[in-house]
């Protein structure tokens, strides 16, 4: 006999809040995205300004590097570059990587070793360079990410108004296809960036591939250049947040996506790191501390709210953001018990009944 094992939304809802999430390097749009990308899932990211789409990438890849308190993945990441040999005759930018390696406290030349580069430069390579990427994450368990960049123009000539070649969109998803499954199969990130269908000076386009490709990835991000240092990023796509549009602001100087330089994300983390040495430590009971570890993984979550609320100090936001998750604890285990309860009645009706049927039953006795 086959054996169904049933597990608890409340379960459900804790494990997926302990999975490590990858930091974009912008309070906003790691709001807009949960907390950040999701260890193990695929994410799309299309845009018609490649540097901008470039920077996000390259932000992703180092960060990687970092440990998990630290919102990094604590592992390596796989670079797949593709482009015109003629214009792009290199696998890595060095000078725009070396620049996100020092913003983020990573020595550069420690960093560059992490980062694994592969490259193709037309469409007859493709394939051999997506199976190299798969060989790689095979036989390296320390890999966690993995950035496939502008896969798509090697295979969709970006014609007016939008038409694809089938064939070539076919073999194209196939290939995407395909590293994903061999992604999914190790619990590895997977980011593909590629250019909007119909790009739209006000609206967001939906990206190429096809909709295949649109099932496929599980989050899909638009992002644009408003304006005057001003990006919108839209959401067009994501497994527990309906689809939204933030803005935020980009420095140059930085180096860096959006408010890497921002004094509350520090703030935060010296916080964290102070309550987790001074009094995580110091509680007796081990459930407790299980319980500080749900805190903390709530105020990482939600850092992109407590950087906007009006309250005098980083502890009293994070003191806030606590009650919040502990309300939410609460109200669901309210349901539980109101369930429970349900049954329960269920139950004890069930079992009068029965006693009243036995009663009634010829020849019963007292």
């Amino acid at each position: 006999m086959m054996i169904t094992e049933f597990r608890n939304g409340l379960d459900l809802l804790r494990e997926l809040e302990a999975k490590p999430k990858l930091t974009t390097g912008s309070l906003e749009l790691d709001s807009l995205l949960a907390g950040g990308i999701e260890l193990g899932t695929f994410t799309l990211i299309c845009g018609d300004d490649q540097p901008l789409v470039d920077q996000l990438l390259y932000t992703l890849v180092c960060k990687t590097l970092l440990p998990v308190e630290k919102y990094g993945l604590n592992g390596k990441s796989v670079l797949l570059s593709c482009g015109d040999y003629h214009r792009e005759q290199a696998l890595i930018d060095l000078k725009l990587a070396t620049a996100t390696l020092r913003s983020n406290g990573i020595d550069p030349e420690r960093g560059l070793e992490e980062i694994i580069a592969v490259s193709t430069f037309n469409a007859d390579q493709a394939e051999q360079s997506i199976q190299d990427v798969i060989n790689i994450i095979k036989y390296n368990d320390q890999v966690r990410l993995v950035v496939v960049r502008n896969l798509s123009k090697l295979f969709i000539e970006n014609t007016v108004g939008g038409r694809e070649d089938l064939q070539r969109t076919q073999q194209f998803q196939h290939l995407i296809a395909t590293l994903w499954q061999a992604c999914s199969e190790r619990n590895i990130t997977l980011v593909i960036s590629c250019r909007p269908r119909r790009p739209h000076p006000f609206r967001p386009s939906p990206p190429e591939g096809g909709t295949f490709l649109r099932h496929l990835a599980q989050t899909i991000l638009c992002i644009k250049q408003l304006g005057t240092g001003k990006i919108g990023a839209h959401l067009m796509k994501h497994p527990t947040r309906k689809s939204r549009i933030v803005e935020f602001e980009y420095s140059q100087s930085d180096c860096v996506m959006g408010r890497l330089t921002i004094p509350f994300r520090s703030q935060l983390q010296q916080e964290i790191d102070n309550l987790t040495r001074s009094f995580k430590e110091a509680l007796m009971e081990p459930a407790r501390r299980d319980a500080f570890d749900c805190i903390t993984r709530a105020w990482t979550a939600e850092q992109g709210a407590m950087s906007y609320a009006k309250v005098p100090s980083v502890l009293e936001i994070m003191l806030l953001t606590a009650a919040v998750d502990n309300r939410k604890t609460i109200e669901a285990l309210q349901d539980q018990v109101s369930l429970l309860s349900s049954q329960l009645e269920k139950a004890h009706m069930e079992i009068a009944e029965t006693k009243i049927a036995l009663k009634t039953m010829p020849g019963a006795t007292e």
